[in-house]
């Protein structure tokens, strides 16, 4: 019983020690947290078109053979003008009746009126204006350009620039907030990112009303576009 009871209170002493060890105050990891955002900024290398092609007729299937039509030449000037096939998208096809109205209350069909709605992306941002003239020319009043937007393709690499400025200001920040507690910057212990961008801004086009004002061709004015990663560090200090 004596060595039973020996035994016993070494494992209680040596559990009382094991808790006192971890909880001594100098075997706590230390750390500061911060945030550091940075931005580049970049000239859009693509334009997003949205179109659309309407035919009236006064039967459905004559709108919709019509604006069937205008939709494949406006394909074609498309490719023509080197806009590759897998980024031109039909997002919507429809035929609607046209009601006419009398003074009491009463509607009868009037026509039909079929619609084909497109987004296209043209990779050739430069030469994009270019290309909405030379559709719009070639397919007449049935296209309606309802708006352009300039975007930067591929952000990968405009992300990593944004990316190694945002850990250097975080790592700046770290390294200064350690000075001041009198300790040293340590390694990084954790790291969280949210990547954010300025968003293509609407250009909206009208189409063109003459001859003469077809001549000229649209010009998209690409701008600039931001792209900002901000990260939240954690560094240790010691």
């Amino acid at each position: 019983m004596k060595i039973f009871r020996g035994i016993f209170f070494a494992i209680l002493t040596f559990s009382v020690l094991a808790i006192a060890i971890h909880q001594n105050p100098s075997t706590t990891q230390r750390y500061v947290t911060v945030v550091g955002t940075g931005t580049t900024t970049v000239t859009p290398d693509a334009v997003r078109l949205d179109a659309s092609v309407t035919s009236k007729a006064s039967t459905s299937a004559a709108a919709l053979s019509n604006t069937s039509k205008s939709a494949q030449i406006f394909r074609q000037t498309l490719l023509s003008s080197g806009v590759l096939a897998k980024y031109i998208q039909t997002q919507t096809l429809n035929v609607t009746p046209n009601y006419v109205y009398s003074p009491n209350g009463t509607s009868k069909i009037s026509g039909y009126q079929a619609t084909q709605q497109f987004t296209v992306t043209i990779r050739n941002a430069a030469n994009a204006g270019a290309i909405v003239s030379a559709a719009q020319n070639a397919v007449g009043n049935p296209l309606q350009v309802n708006g352009t937007s300039s975007y930067v393709f591929d952000e990968s690499a405009a992300e990593v620039t944004a990316r190694a400025s945002a850990i250097k200001i975080a790592k700046a920040k770290a390294e200064s907030y350690a000075t001041l507690a009198g300790a040293k910057l340590g390694r990084i212990l954790t790291i969280d990112e949210t990547v954010q961008n300025s968003g293509p801004q609407p250009v909206v086009m009208a189409m063109a009303k003459s001859d003469a004002a077809a001549t000229t061709p649209a010009q998209i004015d690409l701008g600039t576009q931001d792209v900002t990663v901000t990260v939240t560090t954690q560094w240790s200090i010691k």
